[in-house]
């Protein structure tokens, strides 16, 4: 894997884990892995209220968007995604 910017390659590097943009299975196992985060999001009541409905989150693809109407629950829900992050396993795989 290497950058590509401003016409310039940068140095090569391995990827060494995750799972490969554009596969079919993508949005399925990135399902399943965060869903768990979602939960935890949810289950904090940090976020804004939107009439009577709590949205804390947006997903879309690989994209998560934190939303709180304090910096304080925006702080605690980034502290939940670190920790679930250093929770949550990663599967390595060399080709």
């Amino acid at each position: 894997m290497c950058f590509f910017w401003n016409g310039i390659f940068g140095h090569i590097f391995p990827v060494l884990c995750g799972v490969r943009q554009g596969s079919v299975l993508s949005p399925i196992l990135f399902s399943i892995y965060i869903d768990d985060l979602i939960k935890r999001l949810r289950q904090s009541g940090y976020g804004v209220h939107i009439g009577s409905l709590l949205v804390g989150s947006i997903l879309y693809a690989d994209d998560i968007a934190l939303l709180s109407s304090s910096c304080r629950g925006l702080q605690k829900m980034l502290d939940i995604c670190a920790d679930f992050g250093h929770e949550k396993p990663v599967v390595n795989y060399r080709r």
